[in-house]
């Protein structure tokens, strides 16, 4: 057999040193084998295209895209391998400095790998989190959620294969080669790319955001949003406004949030008025509870027929946000209704600002205060949080004994909390009359979703979709989410146990009971980054004088100001008379409006979303928010511009609480006083934008053709305002698997009275197109742009 001697660079000028082309050799080197770091991450975009074909993800249309946002991520960070070349010019063997380009590409792959795992497993990338996080955290959040995905380790092994064998065939002689110049050109076109192009690119047929994050490169999504972390970015900067605009400008640059308080009493109205103790408050916060697999007109079906039952008999929140896309902001939202700080208020632990909480004054007017948990305490600094705020009693995983087992690495199920929390408040409720606030916090709808019992709850996820009308293999996604959903049963039956237990439990008459999640599952695949705040709320109480469902917006923030204004004015308590309260009240309004700006951080590292009436910014895009939060691109006009002032404003005024030891001077912390009769409003600011748009839903095919034979699309059209509607014309797009645009059909202008409801119907002549299975989309468009000027329904596949 013949050694094949290894090829040489093209040939040095012999004006050049030994270490000018030592050099030139190792940048033509990076080059010449850069295409076999290009086929090995191939390998891995192919596992994750078919983990995403798991779903109901289009990947067939997506995967181009999802190729060239590889390779446009290779582009921005290519440099950083041509300025390593001079550490590889100090290997003198051109198959040594191949060795060594494949050790270090071999680990980035396997960081990839890594992240493709936890994107699988965490339901979004990895960014800047761990910033956010100890180290404790970190081992509890893999320990709980980590596993080798056996596709995903063969795909890194073909890709670390694939690599090391194009690594061995650049020696070849028939290997193309780069010389120096060339690398050097690269170097210089990737840092240009790295300035001044975008970190993504995103098809519009990608409209959801799963498929939007199928799209990303994790890794250099990793680098991005840490070395935006690092350098600052999202900090805010100083933005002209007017007078009345910004909802956190207090006049004492110390205090931005201090303001008097002005909350009204929404709940008052709704519930008997007894004399004697004060009611009891009992919170329930469900870990993972997302609107869309909960309630009436869940998109995925609802999982929660408990729940589903007792919002019948309570005021139900159907369009209700949470403030985080996380655990971590979920008690320093509900009960201090606080700013998040850089990291979220919470992990400032001992250093974190002073400030008044509905614990805090309950606490100093003869409440009890209960926290109950199957999990740690320390975790995301919540015990330390609730010990400053007042709260005595608490149970967590270290009370926990036989025959209780441990479920995993986060602690006890639902179950078992259920028993302990039924217990334990029995005996407590015997000795104090003293009215309490408990707050229970669930853990079982998380990765890694196990359960008491679990087989028998994957088994009543088929007999619920049965019940919904769904057919098993009507999308991939409940059979790949199985056990997630079986997870949801399982919660839901601990819950209707505790409601079965507490009816038992002295006071419970007198008890006002407040459900939420603390953000929606990250695990199932969103439509809309704002689905991930979606969650319900649910107030019951024996004193609640009817039920009702309520379409108005309102938010996290907005619970404590309204249980405080509510006991105030009803039962005699003392509320502060200066508050820092983000939120303004609960909104009881039953038609769907929006009076709130509501900031929402997603990660503890990532505050770039933020709603200001019926507009929702994310990440610098304008979006309309209609009924069910579903959205649709806005015009980017006044609205965009007061949305951004007004969110620029808040992430000042954020960091200054963020390093401030006090959110209000001492003692406008401490005061109390009674409710009196100053003016009071929900509304805190002039908003971006009030009235709601004219929305499309039930986009489908009709069942009869139209005169001419043309199959018919028929949509329903509900003008969300209060007032009429401004003229639009209903617009037919037909599209392609690709996304081109191949049709589209105007229907005449027309108006809609404020509420009003239509069913419209429009023809989808194809022309001399074949027929097919095209995506459809409905929009209320402007009559002479054609722009959207509502919130359109898109790319419904439908066979025409």
């Amino acid at each position: 057999m013949v050694a094949v001697a290894d090829k040489p660079a093209a040939a040095p000028s012999k004006h050049r040193g030994p270490a000018a082309r030592a050099l030139g050799a190792a940048l033509g080197e990076v080059l010449s084998c850069l295409p076999a770091l290009v086929l090995a991450w191939l390998c891995l975009r192919v596992a994750e295209s078919w983990h995403a074909a798991g779903g109901d993800m289009k990947v067939s249309i997506l995967f181009g895209p999802a190729l060239a946002n590889d390779l446009l991520s290779l582009l921005r960070y290519g440099f950083l391998f041509v300025l390593g070349a001079p550490l590889l010019a100090l290997v003198p063997a051109p198959r040594w400095r191949r060795a060594l380009l494949g050790v270090c590409w071999s680990l980035l792959l396997v960081a990839q790998a890594g992240l493709l795992q936890y994107h699988w497993v965490a339901g979004v990338p990895l960014g800047a989190d761990l910033f956010g996080y100890t180290s404790a955290e970190v081992a509890t959040t893999v320990g709980g959620g980590w596993r080798a995905d056996v596709p995903l380790v063969a795909a890194l092994a073909c890709a670390l294969a694939v690599l090391w064998l194009a690594l061995r065939a650049c020696g070849r002689p028939w290997w193309p080669r780069a010389d120096a110049r060339s690398s050097l050109i690269f170097g210089a076109a990737s840092l240009l790319a790295f300035a001044f192009l975008p970190d993504h690119y995103a098809p519009t047929a990608a409209q959801s955001e799963a498929s939007i994050d199928y799209l990303l490169n994790k890794t250099a999504y990793f680098a991005d949003r840490n070395l935006a972390h690092l350098m600052g970015s999202g900090g805010g900067t100083a933005v002209e406004h007017r007078s009345g605009e910004l909802p956190w400008a207090d006049k004492d640059a110390r205090y931005p949030f201090l303001h008097p308080e002005r909350t009204p009493d929404t709940l008052g109205p709704l519930f008997e008025r007894r004399a004697g103790t004060p009611p009891n408050l009992v919170f329930i916060i469900v870990e993972g509870l997302g609107r869309n697999f909960s309630g009436p007109g869940a998109r995925l079906g609802s999982f929660t027929p408990f729940l589903d039952e007792l919002a019948g008999r309570s005021l139900y929140f159907e369009n209700f946000l949470s403030g985080q896309g996380r655990t971590f902001g979920v008690l320093t939202t509900m009960f201090g209704s606080l700013p998040f700080g850089e990291n979220g208020l919470a992990a400032l632990g001992d250093k974190a600002p002073r400030h008044a909480s509905i614990l805090s004054v309950l606490k100093a007017q003869g409440y009890r205060l209960g926290f109950y948990s199957g999990s740690d305490l320390d975790f995301d600094n919540e015990g330390r949080f609730l010990r400053q705020e007042g709260v005595e009693q608490f149970v967590s995983e270290r009370d926990y004994g036989p025959p209780a087992q441990r479920s995993n690495d986060w602690g006890y199920a639902d179950g078992e909390l259920v028993d302990m929390t039924l217990r334990r408040e029995s005996i407590a409720a015997k000795e104090t009359q003293a009215p309490s606030l408990t707050i229970i916090q669930t853990t079982s709808m998380h990765d890694p979703f196990t359960f008491p019992d679990k087989p028998r709850y994957m088994e009543k996820v088929g007999q619920r979709l049965a019940q919904l009308g769904i057919a098993p293999n009507a999308n991939p996604g409940y059979a790949a989410q199985r056990e997630i959903f079986a997870s949801v049963l399982y919660t839901d039956d601990a819950l209707r146990r505790y409601f079965d237990g507490a009816k038992k439990l002295p006071g419970y008459e007198n008890t006002i009971f407040v459900i939420t999640g603390d953000h929606r599952l990250p695990e199932l695949p969103m439509d809309t980054r704002i689905e991930r705040y979606h969650v319900p709320l649910i107030v019951y109480s024996p004193l609640l004088k009817q039920p009702r469902a309520i379409k108005s917006v309102s938010s996290q923030f907005d619970i404590a100001p309204s249980l405080l204004a509510y006991l105030s004015n009803n039962h005699g308590l003392k509320s502060p008379p200066a508050v820092t309260w983000l939120g303004t009240g609960l909104d009881t309004e039953a038609a769907f409006r929006n009076l709130h700006v509501v900031p929402l951080k997603q990660t503890k590292t990532e505050l770039s979303d933020f709603v200001s009436g019926t507009v929702y910014l994310a990440q610098g895009r304008l979006y309309a928010l209609a009924d069910g939060m579903r959205t649709d691109r806005a015009p980017e006009g006044k609205a965009l511009s007061v949305a951004r002032a007004q969110f620029q404003s808040f992430l000042q005024a954020n960091a200054v609480a963020g390093r401030s030891p006090e959110l209000a001077p001492p003692d406008a912390v401490d005061a109390l006083a009674a409710y009196g009769a100053t003016s009071r409003n929900l509304r805190s600011v002039a908003l971006a934008a009030e009235g709601g748009g004219v929305g499309v839903s039930n986009v489908r095919r009709a069942a009869a053709p139209g005169p001419d034979g043309a199959a018919m699309v028929e949509a329903t059209l509900h003008n969300e305002s209060t007032t009429a509607s401004r003229a639009f014309v209903p617009l037919l797009v037909i599209s392609t698997a690709g996304g081109l645009e191949v049709v589209e059909v105007a229907g005449a202008p027309r108006t809609m009275e404020a509420g009003a409801t239509l069913k419209i119907a429009l023809p989808a002549r194809l022309g001399k197109l074949p027929q097919g299975t095209y995506f459809v989309s409905v929009i209320p468009s402007h009559p002479e742009t054609g722009r959207s000027i509502g919130i359109g329904q898109y790319h419904v596949e439908m066979p025409l």
